[in-house]
């Protein structure tokens, strides 16, 4: 799947890298909320589920910082899936945390089970508005850019572990 996707280079300024990140937790929140939920063996809703839990692919909308796109998240998955606790959503931004502590690497696997999710049904339109860019924009980061940045959403994320408690 990553050997189809075309090499392209993006000229993104500071606020819009800082967009794509925070538009990449809320992605990453709906995949963590589908593989927690259906035990990583996603089913005919899994997409939906996604899609419906992050701002950015259900209403291309993104948040300026880290905490408003994760609070965004909190808000759908305690509104809209079948599965709706608050412990639950505590341990996600958890899970949100791991995956963007483990790295680039870690992030991509998550996303290209997004954009295989996505490709069944009508939503693979979302393929090619974010998944594929996102993916691609991952990859064309240099190591320690992409370290960088992945650390610092995780340490983001660290900071709203009292939710927990």
């Amino acid at each position: 799947a990553m050997l189809k996707l075309p090499r392209r280079e993006y000229l993104l300024t500071k606020e819009q890298k800082k967009r794509a990140l925070t538009g990449l937790v809320d992605v990453v929140f709906g995949f963590a909320y589908d593989q927690r939920t259906t035990l990583g063996d996603s089913t005919c809703e899994s997409a939906w589920t996604v899609a419906k839990l992050s701002p950015t692919l259900s209403w291309f909308d993104t948040q300026s910082s880290v905490h408003q796109a994760i609070y965004a998240s909190i808000r759908r998955a305690l509104t809209f899936p079948l599965y709706r606790s608050w412990p639950l959503v505590c341990k996600l931004v958890e899970d949100v945390r791991i995956i963007f502590e483990l790295g680039r690497m870690s992030v991509l696997r998550a996303l290209l089970k997004v954009k295989t999710l996505m490709s069944k049904g009508e939503r693979y339109i979302l393929n090619n508005l974010y998944i594929d860019d996102y993916l691609c924009w991952l990859q064309s980061l240099p190591d320690d850019s992409a370290h960088k940045k992945l650390q610092t959403v995780a340490k983001e994320l660290k900071k709203l572990q009292p939710l927990a408690k």
